[in-house]
Formats: structure tokens, sequence, C-alpha cells
């Protein structure tokens, strides 16, 4: 049963790698592709917004 468990978890892992791996890899294309936002382009952080 243990190994089972261990044998999911692993499995979990490993799939969740690639997967998080894929969605930054499509992300830096894009950030590649269209540049990265300006300040003027950004939202205000919660600071900014607040006046912190």
């Amino acid at each position: 049963m243990a190994f089972l468990v261990g044998f999911i978890v692993f499995f979990l892992v490993i799939v969740l790698t690639l997967v998080l791996g894929g969605i930054s890899r499509i992300g830096d294309k894009r950030v590649e592709r269209e540049g990265r936002a300006t300040e003027g382009q950004r939202p205000p952080s919660d600071r900014e917004a607040h006046g912190y």
C-alpha cells in the first residue's frame, strides 16, 4: 500500500513539473514576442494604489 501511495505521489510530482514547466515556457515565449510591460502599461501594485 505504501509503495502505491509513493508511486502516485512520485507520478504527480513529475506530471506537475512538466505541466508547470510548459506553462512557464509558453509565458517566456509570449514575453519574448510581445516584450515586457513598461511602467505605464502595468497596473498599480497594492502599495502604489494605497499610497504607502
